[in-house]
């Protein structure tokens, strides 16, 4: 829950409020408070209730118990009377991230840290490693069991960190690096680009 969230539920639970209480209450910034408040004001969330809003008589808010709708905080913006949701971070962000978190990782911790699948985290750090921004050490396989090779996984290790904007991946070229602006080719097998 973010600030202006705890604010929101502040001043629900508030017969009426001042712009510094709520402020002081939830330790935000007065005036990046106060511009929010004119902004559930403008939206008919709270109305003044008295004070002609000078220094030492400020205006006293009230949440408009009429309104059942809940404002909505975060990141986002509006377009008209609609509202545009953004996206939180791609699943090539959050592995980029445990990556340069850990610098080594196994697949299955990066799956659990990171919620996003086995599957797009494998096809990610394998493209990620034939553009050489990370390496795979393998766990040796000869002359052992099936038995032996159950919980073997290989570790991925961060070779080329570059900042913290996740490669984007162009399929068939490479990956285009947000942080330099420059495009990192597929390497072929043999070590050539």
């Amino acid at each position: 829950m973010n600030k202006h969230e705890l604010a929101w539920n502040y001043m629900k639970q508030k017969e009426s409020f001042e712009v510094t209480e709520v402020a002081n209450a939830v330790d935000m910034d007065i005036e990046t408070f106060r511009k929010s408040v004119k902004r559930l004001e403008a939206k008919g969330f709270v109305t003044v209730v008295s004070g002609p809003g000078v220094a030492g008589r400020p205006f006293i808010y009230k949440v408009n118990a009429s309104n059942d709708a809940e404002p909505q905080f975060g990141k986002g913006g509006t377009k008209g009377s609609r509202r545009i949701e953004r996206k939180g971070k791609t699943g090539q962000q959050l592995i980029w991230n445990s990556l340069r978190i850990n610098r080594v990782a196994t697949i299955s911790m990066i799956v659990a840290v990171t919620q996003v699948s086995a599957r797009t985290v494998q096809r990610y750090l394998h493209s990620l490693e034939k553009a050489a921004y990370v390496t795979c050490r393998r766990p040796e396989r000869k002359n052992r069991s099936n038995e032996d090779r159950v919980g073997d996984e290989g570790a991925w290790v961060l070779k080329r960190e570059t900042g913290p904007k996740a490669p984007i991946l162009r399929r068939g070229e490479g990956f285009w690096d947000q942080n330099q602006q420059k495009l990192y080719p597929f390497i072929e097998a043999d070590g050539n680009k």
